[in-house]
């Protein structure tokens, strides 16, 4: 696999890791109460969102670098793009990119 493929993958699974806990992080800050350690470290949250979205903001350009090297159809990026927004549906997105990344690879070896 190319460099940018790896780098997608390991992207990819910090993103995806990076969504499962803020989304968690913001429902815990909903359902307890002032006083929670979730509340009390909202700063602290806040910076883990914001790297979250420099994160997702490279893995769309990594989805985009891929996608022109590959030719893949407008379907599959946008719908690779989207996926990337979904807890744990992420990780399949990836997977499955990634196996189209292989197949467009091994085709032109």
């Amino acid at each position: 696999m190319s460099g940018v493929a790896k780098a997608y993958r390991v992207v990819a699974y910090i993103v995806g890791i990076n969504l499962i806990f803020v989304i968690g992080a913001w429902l815990a800050q909903l359902s307890t109460d002032d006083s929670s350690w979730w509340n009390r470290n909202s700063g602290a949250i806040g910076i883990v969102d914001m790297i979250h979205g420099y994160l997702f903001m490279a893995l769309l350009v990594l989805i985009a670098v891929l996608a022109r090297r590959h030719r893949w159809k407008p379907a599959f990026i946008v719908t690779t793009m989207l996926f990337a927004t979904i807890p744990f549906v992420s990780f399949w997105a990836e997977h499955r990119a990634t196996k189209a990344v292989r197949e467009a690879e091994s085709a032109t070896v």
